[in-house]
């Protein structure tokens, strides 16, 4: 079975070490494009914050300066706290000020507001329900603009919760309509949030090419957030590739970027990315400053999906240093928050992550069990990379454990998924 360990060793993800790292970077992207500042430009009425994974838009078609101090200062508290990432007070305000609202399209944008704050503390399903009620009133008020921005954030919580499908189907409706209105800045966060969805299929050339979409339409708009998160996107995907110079400059140039409009969520997110670029270097011990310093800002601003996304970065630090039991308590931590917000694909990676640490202290059944769970959620969300990387883990393990059939069909079934897009584990360089 030499041949298997050969071809086991050097796929670049499929190493024990590394199991969680690509899906880590993915998780990383994702969060990295949800953010609640207020502090971008206003266009035609609207004021666009990328978002999860690509596009939070929110929408302020609808909501006039209000006259009265009864409508108008709930809503601009509750704007004042969203931007200062304090989404759980901003809500109340928001509540109130809905209750207060007096036609759909005031009731199509606080919805919106309200539903973004919820998906900022990772409560989906909350956020589902808000921008339904968001989708309602924008189609009975016929806004199509509104109708556009709701599908959008409808497949973002679809793709946080690993409906893969769902969201894509979103998104292409959202674009579709942008398209008919000439939303270039709407259609700028639909071309984003498609690149996501191929990133995470493998597609990686698919991706790049619609971020770099998305970032000619930020430039020639002067959307410099728009254009630090296309960035940040785009240093990931290189990272990826192994192009770990180009990614490293692309992301300190998002950091740049995101520090100097004071956005403290979207710099922990490129502290992290940094973080993951380092690890795949070698550089453990700078990779463990920047994932610390991501996590000390996440839990200033109570970001709980960035938490576990740390959490989660930090226990590959450990397990790359060999340090079992610090990994397994850092992956516990975050899948249990994972469970808690619904991040069905942090849950999937998480268990794969346990699942290299029960394999290094050769508790083999322990393993099996982890990565076959982590199998069955990949598949069901349909995230390729994650689905082979989990098969070529369960090959290595199958072939310690004498089954050499098995592991070979596991491997043959890896090979596949991942020629099909368009990366050759014959060839792949070791990390």
């Amino acid at each position: 079975m030499e041949p298997l360990s050969v071809a086991l060793g050097i796929v670049s993800f499929a190493v024990t070490a590394v199991s969680g790292l690509l899906a880590w970077s993915w998780w990383r992207l994702r969060q990295a494009r949800r953010a609640p500042g207020l502090r971008v430009e206003t266009q035609a009425g609207r004021v666009v914050v990328t978002g999860s994974p690509a596009a939070v838009n929110v929408y302020l078609d609808g909501l006039p300066k209000p006259e009265k101090p009864g409508r108008r200062d709930p809503l601009e508290e509750g704007r004042r706290l969203q931007e200062a990432d304090q989404h759980a007070a901003a809500v109340v305000r928001f509540l109130k000020a809905l209750a207060a609202a007096e036609n759909d399209l005031e009731r199509s944008a606080l919805h919106i507001l309200i539903g973004n704050s919820f998906a900022l503390l990772g409560l989906l399903p909350e956020a589902e329900g808000q921008y339904r009620q968001a989708l309602a009133a924008a189609d009975k008020a016929r806004d199509n603009r509104g109708i556009a921005t709701v599908l959008g954030n409808l497949g973002n919580v679809y793709a946080d919760s690993g409906q893969l499908d769902k969201a894509n189907e979103h998104y292409k409706k959202a674009l579709q309509i942008h398209q008919e209105i000439g939303d270039r800045p709407g259609q700028a966060n639909d071309l984003a949030n498609l690149g996501n969805l191929h990133y995470q299929r493998g597609q990686l050339d698919t991706a790049e090419q619609h971020y770099g979409s998305a970032l000619t339409i930020h430039e020639d708009s002067g959307n410099t957030l728009g254009q630090a998160d296309d960035l940040a996107s785009l240093g990931i995907l290189y990272r990826q590739r192994g192009e770990l110079h180009k990614a490293e400059e692309h992301i300190k140039e998002a950091l740049q970027i995101h520090r100097q409009i004071g956005n403290r969520l979207r710099e922990a997110q490129d502290l992290g990315n940094l973080g993951n670029v380092y690890l795949q270097r070698g550089d453990l011990d700078k990779a463990e400053e920047h994932h610390k310093k991501a996590l000390a800002i996440d839990e200033q601003i109570g970001n709980k999906l960035g938490q576990a996304q740390d959490l989660g970065n930090l226990g590959n630090v450990y397990l790359q240093r060999g340090d079992l039991q610090n990994a397994e308590d850092h992956y516990g931590s975050a899948l249990e928050m994972q469970e808690k917000i619904g991040d069905q694909l942090g849950q999937a990676n998480q268990l794969g992550n346990l699942g290299s640490v029960y394999f290094q202290r050769a508790e083999l059944d322990k393993s099996e069990d982890h990565y076959k769970k982590a199998l069955e959620m990949h598949q069901r969300m349909g995230t390729t990379l994650g689905e082979a990387d989990t098969l070529l883990n369960l090959a290595r393990l199958l072939e310690r454990t004498g089954r050499a059939d098995q592991a070979s069909e596991f491997l043959a079934r890896a090979k596949q998924l991942l020629e099909s897009v368009g990366i050759d584990i014959e060839t792949s360089p070791a990390p």
